[in-house]
C-alpha cells in the first residue's frame, strides 16, 4: 500500500514537471528562448546559465517557493512552475547534475536529517531513488522527491504542494 501511494506520488510529481516544462516555454513563464531585453537574467539579475553539454539551459525560481528547501548546490534548475489553487500552492521542479545519483542521495538524505523537512525513502534502486518529503511544524506541506540517472545525467524531480 506504502509501495502504491508513493508511486501515486511520484506519477503525480512527473505530471506536474511535464506540466511545468511545458508552461515554462509559455510566454513570460521561464521559457528557455526569449527575445525580451532581460533574457538570461534571473529575479535576482543574475544571469541564467545556458544550455550547455548535457544540461538544459537554466530557469528562473518559481516564485514562492520555499527558501528553507533542501536544494542540491551542483545542480541546474531546468524547469520549474508554481500552480495556485483552492487554498494550496504546489510547485513541481526539475534540475540536473552531472554528479552520480548516489552523490545527490547522500546530500539530500543529510540534508532532510536537519532542519524542518523530513525524508522517507520508498524506493531506492542503483540510479534512481524516490521519497516522500514532508515538513516537520506544517504537516500540510508534503511533496515527492525522485532522482533519476539517464546516461551520465542525473534528474532530479521534485513535487511539493503547500498550503497558501
Amino acid at each position: 500500500m506504502a509501495f502504491r501511494k508513493a508511486s501515486a506520488l511520484c506519477v503525480a510529481a512527473l505530471a506536474a514537471l511535464v506540466l511545468g516544462a511545458a508552461c515554462s516555454h509559455l510566454p513570460g513563464m521561464g521559457s528557455k528562448a526569449s527575445t525580451s531585453p532581460s533574457a538570461g537574467a534571473g529575479p535576482t539579475g543574475s544571469p541564467l546559465a545556458r544550455a550547455s553539454g548535457a544540461l538544459d539551459a537554466q530557469v528562473p525560481m518559481p516564485p514562492g517557493f520555499p527558501s528553507d528547501m533542501p536544494v542540491y548546490g551542483n545542480a541546474r534548475l531546468t524547469a520549474g512552475a508554481s500552480f495556485t489553487s483552492t487554498g494550496q500552492v504546489a510547485w513541481g521542479m526539475e534540475w540536473e547534475s552531472l554528479d552520480a545519483a548516489a552523490k545527490v542521495q547522500a546530500f539530500y538524505v543529510k540534508q532532510f536529517g536537519q532542519g524542518d523537512w523530513t525524508l522517507n525513502p520508498s524506493n531506492t534502486t542503483a540510479g534512481s531513488f524516490a521519497a516522500t518529503i514532508a515538513r516537520k511544524s506544517n504537516s500540510h506541506d508534503t511533496g515527492t522527491l525522485a532522482i533519476n540517472t539517464d546516461g551520465g545525467l542525473t534528474k532530479i524531480l521534485l513535487s511539493l504542494t503547500s498550503q497558501s
